[in-house]
């Protein structure tokens, strides 16, 4: 899949930065960074993404309430929630509410390339590899 575009949702600096390096290395081509609820709907109500990456501890909003916002303007939109928060609860109440994936922090380049991965199985053709994945660390 060319130009993979994703939204990050995180309001934590070095926790973004990783998940953006991340992303990259999966192939992704452009990642826009927002730390609030607030910044994150102008940049999806100005661009589209394939991804929205969703941290659930925003300082503005809960994540799942800015996750049903976006669901209700693209119930196609492709949101995997990010989070420390590890519960069944937590994780039930996600993907029940419409959540494509669920990543417990710390992050990994598996767990994303698992994300990643998921979005191209489901969106983007069975078989179509994105450039730069590779299994190894």
């Amino acid at each position: 899949m060319e130009n993979l575009r994703v939204l990050v949702v995180e309001d934590e600096p070095t926790m973004c930065k990783l998940l953006k390096d991340m992303l990259h290395q999966t192939g992704a081509t452009m990642v826009v960074e927002c730390a609030d609820a607030a910044s994150a709907r102008k940049q999806f109500a100005e661009s589209r993404f394939h991804i929205v990456m969703l941290d659930l501890g925003l300082p503005d909003m809960d994540g799942h309430e800015l996750m049903q916002e976006l669901k209700a303007a693209n119930e196609q939109q492709h949101i995997v929630l990010v989070t420390a928060d590890d519960s069944i609860d937590s994780i039930q109440r996600a993907i029940s509410a419409g959540a494509n994936g669920y990543v417990v922090k710390p992050y990994s380049l598996e767990k994303i390339q698992d994300v990643v991965n998921n979005y191209v199985m489901v969106h983007g053709g069975e078989g179509e590899a994105l450039k730069g994945i590779s299994r190894h660390h």
